[in-house]
């Protein structure tokens, strides 16, 4: 049995179809981010899931029972499903501590102590405990709104842009948390993004939406490594585009080699322009006879005067 059903799910705005029949499975302990553009429909479908808009079309099933709509309840949403949106939906009047502990009381003294422990830990604000929610940065207030969701232990965590207003160092820690701790509780996550990269650490599946209708699910590697279309494979990093006996030809900056073979088949004359240090990684410019590329390595490249590249085959 699957943790999450969702059949022919569509959604409208005003008359217009926003999600339009969209079917997809979550499993136990499993990622799964929505990749798509600005106002294709992403958040849509997440509020849609929680049942916090109404259904049009289809429906959605947690552990085989239906998720009511917006529509069949006075107050919308399941009490399985926690959402952080970018809305962050906290009460400004109370500190850090009591904005978790008014997800909690139902439970009793011992449990809410613990289990407020163990969420300021996760999300990294011990220290901000008695900090009123208005004095908070951005960012403090997007890992409170996740210790919020995380409380009353949800079976299914929504979450949409999570990590926008974080630094790449808090990011990464925070990140590392909440991924652990959804496998060790075994609770399915369905993630929003706009960022191809972001969706590649996170996600066990990806699921890329365009125009509100669901255009593919796949792994993280094959989206990278064989998109289906020019659009799909930008959101997953840069891709170089050149003519070679007059044909358009894609490929990634790291799809290169100094060496022919059956993978790397296609000769290209390079002259160097200029590399840019980015750790344990280069970017190095180079130009060809059809304009610039960039190249990815790990190694100081600018005497290389040809490559061989292995092309992004479109299906």
């Amino acid at each position: 049995m699957s943790l999450l059903s969702v059949q022919n799910l569509t959604i409208k705005y005003d008359k217009k179809e926003v999600v339009r029949n969209c079917s997809f499975k979550l499993e136990k302990k499993e990622i799964i981010v929505i990749l798509g553009a600005s106002g294709e429909g992403k958040t849509t479908l997440l509020k849609g899931i929680a049942g916090l808009l109404p259904h049009s079309q289809g429906d959605v099933q947690l552990k085989n029972e239906l998720v009511l709509d917006a529509s069949e309840k006075l107050v919308p949403g399941h009490e399985l499903i926690k959402l952080v949106n970018q809305d962050f939906d906290l009460n400004d009047f109370h500190t850090v501590e009591e904005n978790i502990r008014l997800r909690l009381l139902a439970f009793d003294v011992d449990y809410q102590r613990k289990r407020i422990e163990l969420l300021l830990d996760i999300t990294n604000l011990t220290q901000y405990r008695d900090v009123s929610t208005k004095q908070l940065s951005g960012g403090q207030k997007q890992r409170l709104a996740m210790a919020r969701a995380l409380a009353d232990e949800p079976e299914l965590l929504l979450l949409d842009e999570p990590f926008n207003q974080l630094d790449f160092q808090t990011k990464n820690v925070i990140e590392s948390h909440i991924k652990s701790y959804v496998k060790e509780r075994g609770l399915g996550v369905i993630m929003v993004t706009h960022n191809g990269v972001e969706a590649m650490e996170w996600a066990d599946k990806i699921i890329f939406i365009d125009e509100g209708e669901i255009k593919r699910i796949d792994s993280p590697s094959n989206f990278y490594n064989n998109p289906q279309s020019l659009k799909e494979a930008r959101f997953f990093g840069p891709v170089n585009e050149i003519l070679v006996n007059g044909e358009k030809i894609y490929f990634r900056p790291s799809f290169f080699s100094l060496n022919q073979d059956d993978n790397y088949s296609i000769k290209v004359a390079v002259k160097f322009v200029k590399q840019v240090n980015l750790g344990w990684y280069s970017t190095a410019v180079f130009s060809c006879h059809s304009g610039h590329i960039q190249l990815y390595s790990t190694e100081d490249i600018s005497e290389v005067r040809e490559i061989f590249i292995r092309k992004i085959s479109f299906k």
